[in-house]
């Protein structure tokens, strides 16, 4: 079995790996699926780029899974920078991830805001040339986007039964160099395509994949960006089962209801009605940011000293089940659990169930 694109991906080693991705046993419900999310691996310093460490250990975390994933979705902030002093790091992040290829687990990347940066400049800057030697480095994504121009940065794939719908965005498309910019914007060429992607899958599980929250969980957020409301509401309208975001570094899971205003509101005014859930697990050893949280209860934060993050979900059926793990270079243990059922006889209704 293979994963469906929504165009042709000329690329063999995608399809050969993908028909190698393991899966849960059959349900007669339907397909059964599971996959990893992990992101923000980069080290503090030049001499620190990646926390190598930290990524073995969740690494070797991930392999020791039963049943092993499907794939894996890096989530963005892979090293320090995406460049030295022009020399790029991209081939140092994918040896750090070489365990999974040789286990046969595929794993896509989404762009981070580090991945554009260049020590050379203190990091003031984004460039389209680090841009562009990002897609040639990651030709495991697929390249089926808006245009070509957005190859392997923005792109989506179906489960083998296609009963589960995935999309990654890439909030710092750039199209020459510019400013350095922490919350970017979704341009309207991402969103035309992601409502032309949703219209046409008939998959009952969505999950959207990109580096930066909507929502953020402190007392002095970045200043909001209308065009993070416009695709929320394209998630809402369609009844995504999880935002799946890092750059934040922390774990952070809410369920967005009705309770929850958009941050810019529309106009007309909207109001959110499908419990998406944003999940944001953010540190595969990035360091633990010190946040003042607006309610970490409510938010359902954690963010210990010297404690790291990885997310795994079990598609199965109706339902997604979601187990966060947490650890340092040791054994990890599961801290966070919650379900969303997807019910088939009440498509209106989608229940977050906790354990």
């Amino acid at each position: 079995m293979t994963y469906k694109l929504k165009r042709t991906v000329p690329v063999l080693c995608l399809v050969a790996a993908l028909c190698a991705t393991a899966l849960l046993p059959t349900s007669s419900y339907s397909e059964n699926l599971r996959f990893v999310f992990i992101a923000d691996s980069r080290g503090e310093t030049i001499d620190n780029l990646i926390n190598t460490p930290i990524v073995n250990a969740i690494i070797n975390q991930i392999l020791a899974l039963s049943p092993r994933p499907a794939f894996v979705m890096y989530g963005g902030d892979q090293a320090f920078a995406g460049s030295i002093n022009g020399r790029y790091t991209f081939q140092l992040f994918k040896e750090a991830m070489a365990p999974l290829t040789k286990a046969g687990i595929p794993w896509y990347t989404v762009m981070g805001n580090h991945e554009i940066c260049d020590t050379s400049d203190g990091s003031t800057i984004y460039h389209l040339a680090s841009q562009r030697e990002y897609q040639k480095t990651f030709t495991n994504n697929p390249a089926n986007g808006p245009s070509p121009d957005y190859d392997r940065l923005v792109y989506s794939f179906e489960s083998p039964g296609g009963d589960a719908f995935f999309a990654v965005l890439d909030q710092y498309f750039l199209t020459g160099d510019g400013p350095a910019d922490l919350t970017g914007t979704i341009d309207a060429p991402q969103l035309a395509w992601l409502r032309a992607q949703v219209a046409q899958t008939k998959a009952r599980h969505k999950f959207l994949f990109i580096h930066g929250p909507y929502y953020y969980i402190d007392f002095m957020p970045p200043p909001p960006d209308i065009t993070y409301t416009q695709l929320w509401k394209i998630l809402d309208d369609n009844r995504f089962d999880l935002y799946c975001c890092g750059h934040n570094h922390l774990y952070s899971r809410k369920t967005i209801d009705g309770s929850i205003p958009p941050l810019p509101q529309l106009d007309p005014p909207v109001r959110w009605k499908n419990n998406v859930v944003q999940l944001l697990t953010g540190t595969m050893g990035a360091p633990i940011d010190p946040y003042i949280i607006v309610d970490p209860v409510k938010w359902n934060v954690h963010d210990d000293p010297n404690t790291y993050y990885y997310s795994v979900v079990d598609i199965r059926g109706s339902r997604v089940m979601v187990n966060s793990y947490q650890g340092n270079t040791g054994a990890y243990t599961v801290f966070d659990s919650f379900t969303i059922n997807k019910s088939a006889a009440l498509p209106g209704l989608d229940l977050l169930l906790l354990p």
